[in-house]
């Protein structure tokens, strides 16, 4: 039984370890974007935000998602795209703590990206 699982677990570590290097790759592509959607997702996440704005916070988060989204389809933003946009699966009783996982996110990314720096080929 346990020789059936490992195969699964190891095929998710992969899926993790590629949606995080695409991820990074979209961070580095993009670090104003990141920036703001850290903003954005602070704001929500720590402030009192009036639900007038929520749709317009909503749309400009989930813009930039979408920014950071097509560098690769396997980031680790597709998800939070999805979950934030009010138009697909986002509601207002989610975006808090969407915007607390997303922030989360990000820091665990940046964790990521210290510990597996670049390789770079030298001829």
């Amino acid at each position: 039984m346990n020789e059936m699982i490992k195969p699964d677990i190891e095929a998710l570590r992969q899926r993790n370890r590629a949606a995080l290097e695409l991820s990074a790759a979209a961070c580095a592509r993009h670090p104003d974007t990141v920036r703001r959607v850290r903003v954005l997702a602070a704001e929500v996440a720590c402030e009192s935000v009036d639900i007038g704005v929520y749709h317009r916070i909503a749309a400009e988060i989930v813009q930039l998602l979408e920014t950071l989204c097509g560098v690769g389809a396997g980031t680790v933003f597709v998800y939070f795209r999805r979950g934030m946009d009010p138009d697909c699966e986002g509601h207002v009783r989610t975006f808090r703590p969407m915007c607390r996982d997303l922030l989360n996110v990000l820091a665990e990314l940046e964790r990521w990206r210290a510990d597996h720096p670049p390789v770079r080929r030298i001829k």
